[in-house]
């Protein structure tokens, strides 16, 4: 089997996603520039759509960048992480993990953010239950939690604890000039949400593969 067959055979879900998250790109001209708000509001999720139950919001939202050079972040992001996870762990793990933790993160935000809104508007966030975004973010520091609880202890609990620290400070970092402090919020807290169900993902069934691997292994 060629290099090339097997990186392919290896990696079906990152090169799927790949794909998709570009054709999307050139489709809606953000590969380059910016997305429009004509775009956003066709593609993006906000936590209100979730209670409006516009649920095709949870998956479009995910195949589309901001544009520009979050648009080849993100490329880079999936094709290091995901392809990684993927190679690693296997393309059901992977996959499973990916959309698993991106809709369970929009669904903790959508509650936490339903439940707090009364805090929330004492911060002037009280608009971050309509604040629409897009990206594939969760999706990846998913497979980034699962990259840092697959291996060995104690580099998974290090590792784990580090990045867990590095989405505690980028969520309390102030908001930039030019910023929309509820876009941010939201983002940073489906970050937060996502990376430790991704850590805690790499735990389920893993006993059970780990004996499967090891009698195939003696079989053969």
């Amino acid at each position: 089997m060629s290099a090339i067959a097997k990186f392919i055979r290896r990696l079906p879900f990152t090169l799927a996603t790949l794909l998709m998250l570009s054709l999307v790109a050139i489709w809606t001209n953000t590969y380059l520039g910016q997305i429009s708000h004509l775009w956003l509001s066709r593609l993006g999720f906000a936590p209100s759509d979730l209670l409006e139950l516009n649920l095709e919001r949870l998956v479009t939202s995910a195949l589309v960048t901001n544009g520009g050079s979050v648009f080849w972040k993100a490329f880079a992001i999936i094709l290091i992480c995901v392809g990684t996870a993927e190679w690693l762990t296997g393309t059901r793990r992977t996959g499973f993990t990916f959309w698993g933790v991106h809709l369970l993160a929009l669904f903790l935000l959508t509650l936490i953010i339903t439940l707090s809104h009364r805090q929330l508007r004492q911060f002037g966030l009280q608009a971050a239950l309509a604040a629409r975004d897009v990206g594939p973010s969760a999706g990846y520091f998913a497979c980034l939690g699962l990259l840092s609880g697959w291996i060995k202890p104690p580099w998974n609990w290090i590792s784990g604890a580090v990045l867990l620290a590095a989405f505690v400070i980028a969520f309390f970092i102030p908001t930039a000039a030019g910023q929309n402090a509820q876009v941010k919020f939201a983002a940073d807290l489906a970050h937060l949400l996502a990376f430790p169900l991704g850590w805690l993902s790499a735990g389920i069934g893993r006993k059970h593969q780990t004996g499967s691997l090891s009698a195939r292994s003696l079989k053969t």
